[in-house]
């Protein structure tokens, strides 16, 4: 049967066989290697948005590296000038004399332990009762603000007495002081020590 084809249907036959090669080629090589390339280019233009942003970060991180030190210089400023011990008396004194100064009474007080923001500091709360008329009760609160210890008002509540012109308030609040917790020069020893980069890992970033 093939030897009674004429060149015409071998040409066509070639051209056939050429075609569906062709096809193949096209289906199985081109359509994959043309849809790899763009999942990449995807990818590639999903990710400059984010090498622009580590190259941002990079420029900005001299600047971060001193607000870091900036901010940790201030902090230990603040430890240091903090008190070591309570003085609790001392405290109690000062609270009632600027009371006494202001026109306002000291009903009731009572001491309770509070969290503090830092390992290093240890808070003292002291939940007051006052009684006094607003200008007193205002003046009061500017003089606790004023106390020689690092301390924080919350919790305040007035209610007010009687219908006069300048009536009593019954005032509560939450006067918190702050105290060093332990030695601050050990705390230091620590953190130096924990920044201090080993010999195996290279240079590290510290506190």
């Amino acid at each position: 049967m093939l030897a009674r084809l004429g060149q015409r249907e071998w040409a066509l036959i070639a051209i056939a066989l050429t075609l569906v090669v062709a096809l193949l080629w096209y289906f199985l090589l081109i359509v994959p290697i043309r849809q790899e390339t763009e999942s990449v280019r995807q990818e590639i233009n999903a990710l400059i948005p984010e090498r622009d942003k580590g190259r941002q970060a990079q420029r900005a991180l001299p600047e971060l590296r001193a607000t870091i030190a900036e901010l940790q210089a201030e902090r230990q400023a603040f430890l240091r000038a903090l008190p070591k011990e309570e003085r609790l008396s001392q405290v109690l004194n000062e609270i009632l004399t600027e009371a006494l100064r202001s026109g306002v009474t000291v009903r009731s007080f009572t001491r309770s332990p509070t969290s503090a923001p830092v390992p290093e500091v240890r808070a003292l709360s002291l939940a007051l009762s006052l009684e006094a008329p607003f200008p007193e009760t205002y003046a009061y609160l500017q003089r606790l603000e004023g106390l020689s210890r690092f301390s924080s008002i919350s919790g305040l509540n007035l209610s007010v007495q009687g219908q006069e012109v300048n009536p009593s308030l019954n005032t509560s609040l939450t006067l918190t002081l702050y105290v060093l917790a332990k030695d601050l020069g050990q705390s230091e020893g620590t953190t130096k020590t924990q920044a201090t980069p080993s010999p195996q890992t290279g240079q590290g970033g510290g506190r």
